[in-house]
């Protein structure tokens, strides 16, 4: 509080004498007060029969009761072909319910009472935590026992957590800082390391509740849990309610592997990813990092500082001020306790000055290891860590947290005074023997996320060798067989989608087809229940289209005419459709079946026959259309012997998330000779997701003038 006095006194000096004032002395000559001296609170621990640290610190400031645990367990534990298993089991164990209540009962409790309890499993570790008025310590106590040991797993919370992680894939190459941190984990771990993999759609796909529930026996077990307890409360009262809850969870006998090693690839070498709407590059350049339990973690620290800690450092002075490359420029060595970290330099810059701004954070970095920092450096650099040193005690669960950290790696609890008493004595020799020894200029990976044709000078002028470009395209996360596409198989998906045609009214009945209306009413699936909307549509084939969707009371139109139109935006509006739209909006036109069924026989569309199958209990015959790059757009399932149509399934986006849809046609229509489907059933990923019901259906209506106009 000292110091905030003096810097507020100072302020209103400032405000009071204006402006001229500032030039009467300089800021850095001013001799600050010595900060007074702070008492680190006592922290009790006690061990569980049953291996369960337990880390207790009263604080009766506050009628407040805090819990916070650490559990030895990690996203780095689940297999490969699932991951994001950890992910959602930390997710579910929570939402998912207890064998005492269900999840939604625990929300309407802990609401009631305005507490929080919570669960969690990140990369290298899980985490539980509680917060509650102290009168509620109990009810607290009992809702985390229940959690950490009783998850039921509820069907309807795993596969809402999954419908989740599939949105968060969907949208993981929207911004491109998020791009380059996932991909920059790849360069630095391998693409395949658990430090660096992410959850596709079929990993996600692939996880069943026995999977939730097999992590969760395999891996939680009361001596793999350390508690933190701080707050308002009687130390012998809690160690009843710690033991009434937790005492008897019996030991488990599966030891917890540590995180793998890294093994990394030294190299000079260039990254490229194509963003072609970016209007900035991100860029970034380093290699492999290091331990905070290294020998010299308190050197690097300073040495980090210098190079690109903030204002005043090499890399934010040279590459944003002097040169003026890039508003964001800097560099961390980040260090881990579990697994190595990685020195890092970043830049958010032009796109014209994208190589000039890498080339810059390279040689700032090499002046590490030539340049000797100034006094004024050091003094910046080792001021930074001292002057904030006692923000480390500031708060009495950074302390207890902290100390629970530490014993959990064995570190010594006066460790933090250790590593300041070093930054005092560091030396500007010390600092060049740390560059030395942890960053090597001559090695860095440089990767660039942006848009090269827009570049002033080609990445390859940074001279690191070819530039290596990388593929972010999602994967569908389809479950399908490998299709044989052949001369044999397409004839043969051909003749059986003639035959379709004849079943559902004749071949040249559908080439007649130019343009379809219809009237349908739809009722869609949500966790908050079914939502009724009403559709009409006009579409004339191939590339035209008006959809006017009401839905509680507003409406909303979807218009394509040929290579432009325009969607509903966000705010209600609409708004232009993009080139990615239109592009959905064909491959969307091969699962159209009137269009599929007009070109059987016809080498425009691509179609393959698949094999027999059975849906719904009706033996059936599968074709599947492709794309221009032969990728399934549509596999239709016709009835085995009468050949109408039973299903269609196809991977697409949808509002509840990404996944496989299966149309299941429950009944039909006869509409100018033709059988089309009258009532649809939706599943998405084996879901209930709504219903389609046409009312009104006609071939080949008369289109108004301008019916695919922008409505005014």
């Amino acid at each position: 509080m000292r110091m905030h006095k003096i810097l507020l006194a100072v302020a209103i000096l400032l405000l009071g004498f204006g402006v001229a004032t500032v030039g009467a002395q300089d800021v850095e000559s001013i001799d600050y007060p010595k900060l007074n001296e702070f008492d680190i609170p006592d922290v009790e621990k006690i061990t569980l029969d049953n291996g369960m640290r337990i880390y207790l610190l009263e604080d009766h400031t506050l009628p407040l009761f805090y819990v916070n645990c650490r559990i030895t367990v990690g996203s780095y534990l689940e297999p490969a072909d699932k991951i994001g298993l950890a992910g959602i089991c930390g997710n579910v164990m929570r939402t998912g319910g207890t064998e005492k209540w269900t999840g939604d009962e625990i929300d309407e409790m802990l609401e009631g009472i305005g507490g929080t309890v919570e669960h969690g499993i990140d990369l290298t570790d899980g985490s539980a935590y509680v917060n509650v008025l102290s009168d509620y310590k109990e009810l607290g106590m009992e809702v985390l026992a229940e959690v950490l040991r009783r998850p039921v797993f509820e069907e309807d919370k795993i596969e809402l957590a999954k419908t989740q992680a599939r949105s968060g894939i969907s949208r993981r190459n929207d911004d491109i800082a998020d791009i380059s941190l996932r991909e920059w984990k790849k360069l630095m771990y391998g693409e395949d390391s658990p430090y660096a993999r992410h959850p596709e759609y079929a990993t996600i796909n692939a996880i069943t509740r026995d999977d939730l529930v097999a992590f969760h026996q395999q891996w939680y077990h009361p001596q793999n849990i350390q508690m933190a307890i701080r707050g308002d409360f009687d130390r012998d009262q809690i160690m009843e309610l710690v033991n009434k809850y937790f005492g008897d969870w019996p030991e488990g006998s599966v030891e917890v592997p540590s995180p793998p090693p890294v093994d990394y690839d030294w190299r000079s070498q260039v990254y490229y990813i194509e963003k072609t709407n970016a209007e900035q590059s991100y860029v970034r350049c380093g290699h492999i990092g290091g331990l905070q339990t290294d020998p010299d973690y308190a050197d690097r620290i300073v040495m980090n500082s210098v190079l690109g800690g903030g204002f005043g450092s090499r890399i934010t002075e040279t590459v944003r001020r002097e040169m003026g490359l890039a508003y964001s420029a800097g560099g961390n060595y980040i260090s881990n306790f579990d697994y190595p970290g990685y020195f890092i330099c970043v830049a958010s810059t032009k796109l014209a000055s994208t190589v000039q701004a890498a080339q810059a954070m390279i040689d700032q970095t090499r002046s590490m290891l030539t340049e000797k920092p100034t006094p004024k450096e050091m003094a910046q650099a080792k001021d930074g860590y001292l002057n904030s040193f006692v923000f480390n005690f500031d708060s009495p669960g950074e302390v207890i947290n902290r100390i629970m950290t530490y014993d959990y790696y064995g570190l010594p609890e006066d460790r933090l005074q250790t590593i300041k008493e070093r930054i005092e004595n560091i030396t500007p020799e010390d600092v060049m023997e740390a560059a030395r020894n942890n960053l090597r200029p001559d090695e860095m990976v440089v990767l660039v996320v942006g848009d090269a044709d827009r570049f002033e000078t080609p990445l390859e002028e940074l001279g690191l060798g070819p530039v290596t470009q990388i593929d972010i395209t999602i994967p569908s996360g389809e479950e399908t067989e490998e299709l044989v596409v052949n001369e044999e198989t397409r004839a043969m998906g051909h003749e059986l989608l003639t035959k379709a045609a004849e079943a559902h009214g004749g071949l040249d009945e559908f080439k007649k087809v130019t343009a379809v209306s219809r009237k349908a009413t739809m009722t869609m699936s949500t966790p908050q229940g079914e939502i009724p909307l009403s559709v009409e549509e006009l579409k004339v084939y191939p590339d035209k289209s008006r959809a006017v969707i009401s839905v509680m009371g507003q409406q909303m139109y979807d218009i394509r005419n040929g290579q432009t139109g325009w969607k509903p935006s966000q705010m209600g509006s609409l708004e232009a459709k993009t080139e990615e739209d239109i592009m959905k909006e064909d491959r969307e036109l091969n699962r159209d079946l009137i269009w599929v069924l007009q070109h059987a026989g016809d080498p425009q569309l691509d179609a393959v026959y698949v094999g027999p199958g059975n849906v719904n209990g009706v033996d059936i015959e599968y074709v599947a259309v492709l794309d221009d790059n032969a990728e399934p757009v549509g596999r239709f399932a016709f009835d085995i012997e009468t050949h109408q149509l039973v299903a269609v399934s196809y991977w697409t986006e949808t509002f509840m998330g990404d996944g496989t849809v299966v149309d299941h046609v429950t009944a039909m229509m006869t509409t100018s000779g033709l059988m089309l489907p009258k009532i649809v059933k939706k599943e998405l990923n084996g879901n209930d997701f709504g219903k389609v019901e046409v009312s009104e259906l006609t071939i080949n209506p008369e289109v108004p003038e301008n019916a695919f106009a922008k409505p005014q």
